[in-house]
């Protein structure tokens, strides 16, 4: 249900909401256009300028700190670093440490390349971030190759900061600014057609240029296997320099969903051309899928999610908390048709670890019931940390192989699974006691406007044993979790059937074998040998509490003793036939 009373297209925001920190390669032409990145923020004890302020942006070349490649000791190239923009590793050290040392060196702002696969991760200051007056920012592993890749045939110049102002004609999209499908991936089973699961289409544009702009649309088109199945284009409107405004679209609610791998393109234009066109369009492709549930990007090849990075939570001090669950939450009015069977994630840990191997690591997954009871996040029921819950299923998994960052699968035991109920609120969590470990996340898919939109909580972690805080990290933090589902049925008639209690007697038997069928209805019965033979068969009337059969002429061995009830089960025993 949509939470706002924003209709059609609003303008709206101030230029410091409007605010669009980007790190965006200038020149040569191979290293052009937006790179992902996370950058330390004032608000998150950093002391370093605020990239959201125009004034602060920085645009320079890139300079390798050299000696430690990780900044962690004193640079000693520093007059190559002076002036220009340091460019280090991730690992060793803190943050902090590492953007102080590329400062003390002369670097203007420092950018740190991630060194496990992955987009960048959010980053702690640690000791000395406060203390840093220059902008640091992290970008991934394969940008930073491609980066340092360039650099060694010539000056490699980047801009760092907002953009705001910086372009004449420039409109833009932003991850955080887009409606996302609820989730990356949902099992059919729940989305049949439009009534169970609809997409809404919802975006703001903004206008990051000095110019304002005229005739602005949004257009957003969905294909499925390459054909288009939906392709709708807002009215157009003007945004002054600085300004946003709010397109609704049309929602994308099929008579009938299929199975498969959808791709969801935003695009903003207007009547000129636009100077940064690099953030003109927008990606939140979702999945359809058999049997598995989402939130994190998903490959289209191995329909699981893909370049996750990992994460972990950190006390006031910096130190890593001990104990860590990664959740993700679900609610639907047609649950009662799934039954959790397994929950796949991924891990690792530093290369500073004490054993930085993931062979011998146990974890837990876990499903609970999240049994406060609220409407939305604006709901007096909702609170923080979460007030009452009760785990109803429970599985381990033991790495016995060193894969870090490799999505892997626990299942639950069989006997274990439970369906689960229509409109119940659930987490679904992977969780360690080791405060070496991080679990894979998903920083290139930022759900904060559905948060806005929908006020719903989504992403939940328990730091500290029975303290779950529902916010986690944050809606633009995603856990790489996924839950695969068998069809509730399966569940509810393996539990019917335990129900059934009967009894088979004496065992052995000699000549008369009785059947108790315990007041359950039933038509006949038989008795079939090892080779699935039926030697003997006999019907038994409506309301029959016990039947005898003879088995005076049937040969010594073991029997299955086979009873039809009248609901189409079977029900069987074994016994023995000895004279």
């Amino acid at each position: 249900m949509k939470k706002t009373l924003l209709l059609g297209v609003a303008l709206l925001f101030t230029m410091a909401i409007n605010a669009q920190v980007i790190f965006s390669g200038i020149s040569p032409a191979a290293i052009q256009g937006n790179y992902g990145m996370t950058y330390g923020e004032p608000g998150s004890s950093w002391g370093n300028p605020d990239l959201g302020i125009p004034a602060n942006s920085v645009e320079d070349e890139l300079a390798l700190y050299e000696t430690d490649s990780t900044a962690c000791t004193a640079a000693t190239n520093a007059a190559a670093l002076a002036g220009k923009i340091a460019v280090v590793y991730r690992a060793d050290c803190e943050f902090g440490d590492k953007v102080m040392n590329a400062e003390a060196a002369g670097a203007i702002a420092c950018v740190i390349i991630n060194n496990v696969p992955g987009a960048p991760i959010s980053m702690g200051a640690g000791v000395n971030g406060p203390s840093v007056g220059i902008p640091a920012v992290m970008i991934s592993d394969v940008d930073g190759a491609t980066l340092v890749a360039e650099m060694q045939n010539g000056p490699v110049t980047v801009f760092i900061g907002n953009k705001l102002g910086y372009f004449s004609n420039d409109l833009g999209l932003k991850i955080s600014s887009i409606l996302r499908p609820t989730y990356s991936s949902i099992p059919s089973a729940i989305a049949t057609d439009g009534t169970e699961y609809q997409v809404d289409v919802e975006a703001y544009g903004f206008n990051y240029g000095s110019l304002d702009q005229t005739d602005v649309t949004l257009n957003a088109i969905i294909t499925l296997n390459g054909s288009e199945v939906y392709n709708e284009t807002s009215a157009p409107v003007s945004i002054d320099s600085g300004d946003s405004a709010l397109f609704s679209l049309p929602s994308f609610a099929p008579a009938t969903w299929t199975e498969g791998y959808y791709s969801l393109e935003y695009y903003v234009t207007s009547d000129v051309s636009d100077d940064y066109d690099f953030d003109n369009t927008l990606e939140s492709d979702f999945v359809i899928s058999d049997s598995k549930l989402a939130y994190a990007n998903i490959d289209e090849t191995t329909m699981m999610p893909s370049e996750l990075s990992g994460l972990r939570p950190i006390d006031a001090s910096g130190n890593a908390i001990p104990h860590f669950s990664s959740c993700i939450t679900f609610q639907d009015e047609n649950a009662s048709r799934l039954a959790p069977q397994s929950i796949s994630f991924s891990a690792s840990k530093a290369t500073s670890a004490t054993d930085p191997s993931l062979i011998g690591e146990e974890l837990l997954i876990q499903v609970y019931t999240w049994d406060d009871v609220f409407v939305d996040l604006n709901d007096p029921g909702f609170t923080n940390p979460i007030g009452s819950y009760a785990e109803i299923m429970l599985g381990d998994y033991e790495y016995t192989a060193d894969i870090p960052g490799e999505v892997v699968t626990a299942s639950f035991d069989n006997n274990d699974i439970v369906a689960l109920q229509d409109n119940q609120r659930y987490l679904f969590c992977v969780n360690t006691f080791n405060a070496e470990l991080y679990f894979g996340h998903d920083a290139s898919r930022d759900y904060t406007y559905n948060r806005d939109y929908y006020v719903q909580p989504l992403f939940p972690i328990e730091a500290n044993p029975g303290s779950f805080n529902p916010n986690g990290f944050g809606p633009e933090t995603v856990p790489g979790v996924t839950v695969s589902f068998i069809d509730a049925n399966t569940v509810n008639l393996k539990n019917e059937k335990l129900a059934i209690k009967m009894n088979a007697y004496p065992s052995p038997a000699s000549d008369i074998l009785n059947v108790d069928f315990n007041s359950n209805e039933v038509n006949k019965v038989e008795l079939i040998n090892m080779m699935g033979q039926t030697v003997v068969s006999q019907n038994v009337s409506n309301n029959v509490e016990t039947t005898t059969m003879d088995v005076a002429g049937v040969e010594n061995g073991v029997y299955i003793v086979k009873v039809y009830l009248d609901n189409n089960m079977t029900h069987t025993m074994q016994v023995v036939v000895n004279h």
